[in-house]
C-alpha cells in the first residue's frame, strides 16, 4: 500500500499535473457558461420582460404532472399569438403593454419553443414508445413461428425496454439537454490521463532508476503492479473529478438542478435511449464508461511505454494511438457498423451515441446492448494488457528476502 500511495503520488503531485488539472478546470468552467451564453435564449438578462424571468414566472403553473387542464390553459394562451402572427402582420412593436416580452412575436416563440414543444414531446412519447413496443412483440411472436430464435429474443427484449415508457411530468429540460450533449471535457480528460500516466515507466528507464529498483526486494514486479494500481486511480480520479466539474458547472451556469429527475428519454436526442434510468443516473453512467473506457486506453498508454527509454517517444506514440482510436471512433459513432464501435474503447469514453441508440450485437445467439458489449470488451481488453505490462516487467532477480537479511 506505501508503493501505490507513493506511485500515485508521482503521478499527481507533480507541479505540471498539477498545474494542468487547475487550467483544464478553469477551461472546462469558462466552456460551460459559454454554452449557457451562447445556446440558452433565457440567458437575455433577468429584466422583469426577459424571457428569463417570463419563462419562471410561467414555469410554475405548467410543471409537473401533464394534465388536460393545464394542456388547455396553455393552448389558450399560444393559439391566438400564433393565429395573430401566423401571417407576419402583427404588431412588431417591443414595448407592447398587453404581452408577457413587450413583442407578440417574442411571446409566441417563448411559448412554443419552452412550454408547448417540449409539453407535445412529453405527451406524445408514451404513445410512440407504445407503438414501438408492440411492433416488438408482433416481430418476438412472427420469429417465434419461424423458429428464428435470435430475432426472438431481440424482439422480447426491444419490448422490455420500450413497454409502459411514459414522460408524466412536464419539467424544465434544457440543462439536462446539454449537460447530457456536452462533450468537451472529454478532450481535457484524454490530454490530462495522457500526460499523467505515458511516462510512468519511461521515466524510470531514462534515468536508469529501473535496474536500481531491481537490487530492493519491493522492485520488479511490486512495483510494476502498484504503477498499475496506482495509474489506475489517476485515471479515475481525472474520470471522476471532470464528471463531477459538468455537473456542478451546467447547474451554476443554468441556476437550476431542475430536469435531472426526468427520465433520460424525455430528452428528445435519447428519445431510443436503451436504458430506463433518470437523466442524472445515466449521466452518472455515462461518467462510469468513461471512466472504464479511459482506464481501457490507459493500460494501453502503458504498454505501449513500457520498453520505452525516454519520456518523449511514449508521449508521442501514446498520441498517435490516441488519434487513430478517436479517429476510429467518430467516424463510426452514428453509423450502423455496432462490431466496430463496440471494439473501440473511445465509444466508451465519448458514450452518448451508444447510451442514446438503441443497438443489439448477436453475441453466443443473445441479444446483447452496444454499451455493454462495449464496456465488456473495453475491460477485457484493458484486463490483457495490464497482465501483459506484468508478465513481461523485469523481475527482482538481483535480489531476494533471504539474501538481504
Amino acid at each position: 500500500m506505501r508503493l501505490i500511495w507513493y506511485e500515485f503520488a508521482k503521478l499527481f503531485c507533480r507541479r505540471s499535473v498539477l498545474v494542468l488539472f487547475a487550467l483544464f478546470s478553469a477551461v472546462n468552467l469558462v466552456k460551460i457558461y459559454g454554452e449557457w451564453g451562447t445556446y440558452s435564449f433565457l440567458a437575455d438578462g433577468s429584466g422583469e420582460r426577459s424571457w428569463h424571468a417570463v419563462y419562471w414566472r410561467l414555469y410554475d403553473q405548467y410543471q409537473g404532472p401533464i394534465t388536460p387542464e393545464k394542456v388547455q390553459q396553455l393552448l389558450a394562451t399560444w393559439q391566438p399569438l400564433a393565429q395573430a402572427t401566423a401571417d407576419m402582420t402583427a404588431n412588431t412593436a417591443t414595448d407592447d403593454a398587453d404581452s408577457l416580452t413587450g413583442n407578440l412575436y417574442s411571446d409566441r416563440n417563448l411559448l412554443e419553443k419552452y412550454f408547448v414543444d417540449p409539453m407535445q414531446y412529453c405527451y406524445e412519447y408514451g404513445g410512440r414508445a407504445a407503438s414501438v413496443a408492440e411492433k416488438a412483440r408482433q416481430n418476438a411472436e412472427a420469429a417465434a413461428q419461424a423458429g428464428a430464435l435470435y430475432q426472438q429474443r431481440e424482439g422480447a427484449a426491444l419490448y422490455r425496454i420500450y413497454a409502459d415508457r411514459t414522460v408524466p411530468d412536464f419539467s424544465y429540460s434544457e440543462m439536462a439537454n446539454y449537460y447530457l450533449n456536452y462533450d468537451f471535457s472529454l478532450v481535457l480528460v484524454l490530454l490530462l490521463g495522457l500526460y499523467g500516466v505515458a511516462g510512468t515507466f519511461a521515466t524510470e528507464r531514462e534515468t536508469q532508476m529501473d535496474l536500481l529498483l531491481l537490487t530492493n526486494p519491493n522492485g520488479g514486479s511490486r512495483t510494476v503492479l502498484a504503477k498499475l494500481v496506482a495509474a489506475s486511480g489517476f485515471l479515475l480520479l481525472v474520470t471522476a473529478w471532470f464528471s463531477l466539474l459538468d455537473l456542478a458547472g451546467f447547474a451554476a451556469a443554468f441556476g437550476t438542478f431542475e430536469g435531472l429527475g426526468l427520465p433520460v428519454y424525455a430528452i428528445p436526442s435519447f428519445a431510443e435511449a436503451p436504458v430506463n434510468l433518470s437523466v442524472l443516473q445515466a449521466a452518472l453512467l455515462a461518467a462510469a464508461l468513461r471512466g472504464a473506457g479511459l482506464w481501457a486506453v490507459g493500460m494501453l498508454w502503458l504498454a505501449v511505454s513500457l520498453r520505452c527509454r525516454n519520456a518523449l517517444a511514449p508521449l508521442v506514440a501514446n498520441f498517435a494511438l490516441t488519434a487513430a482510436l478517436v479517429v476510429g471512433g467518430a467516424s463510426v459513432a452514428y453509423s450502423h457498423l455496432v462490431w466496430a464501435k463496440a471494439l473501440d474503447p473511445y465509444s466508451l469514453l465519448a458514450s452518448r451515441p451508444l447510451l442514446a441508440q438503441t443497438e443489439f450485437l448477436d453475441i453466443g445467439g443473445f441479444p446483447v446492448l452496444s454499451w455493454q458489449a462495449a464496456l465488456a470488451f473495453s475491460l477485457a481488453m484493458g484486463l490483457v494488457a495490464a497482465v501483459a505490462i506484468y508478465l513481461f516487467s523485469p523481475r527482482n532477480t538481483c535480489c531476494s528476502r533471504r539474501r538481504v537479511r
